[in-house]
């Protein structure tokens, strides 16, 4: 023992720690452009930009909310749509329905299934978008992927 402790390799807190533990849970949202007349809000996190994590009873509600939002809109008919309106919608609370949607999303889209919204989710997932129509005026909704 003397000798694994005298190594360094005695078990400590940020060994066990979960990998997304180091970006911190997402506290806010962030709005970003995605071409000239078109936008899109995303979960982040107030030092570290985008990259953030949510899981069971983690996030703030507008971050959670933004998710949501998100899955209903571009998943609308899926799993994962039914399961957050079955339990509250957009209620900004990443309770069990939250994380069986982002579960199922996660198998589907081929990641980790583990619930966890972190950036390898935020980057395979659709997210709500607004863009302008400059001919017929107004807004109107759309769903996509985006790089981060």
């Amino acid at each position: 023992m003397a000798l694994l402790f005298a190594a360094g390799l005695t078990a400590s807190p940020m060994m066990t720690a979960p990998a997304h533990a180091a970006y911190g849970p997402c506290n806010t949202t962030v709005k970003r452009a995605d071409g000239y007349l078109a936008s899109y809000t995303v979960p982040a996190r107030t030092d570290n930009g985008t990259s953030c994590y949510m899981q069971y009873h983690t996030g703030s509600s507008n971050a959670v909310k933004t998710l949501q939002t998100s899955i209903l809109r571009c998943y609308s008919g899926t799993y994962a749509a039914d399961r957050i309106r079955a339990t509250g919608g957009a209620d900004g609370i990443y309770g069990t329905g939250t994380v069986d949607a982002v579960r199922w999303l996660q198998s589907m889209l081929g990641l980790s299934a583990d619930g966890v919204y972190g950036p390898a989710t935020r980057n395979a997932i659709k997210w709500l978008g607004y863009a302008q129509d400059v001919v017929n005026g107004g807004v109107y909704p759309y769903c996509d992927t985006h790089s981060f």
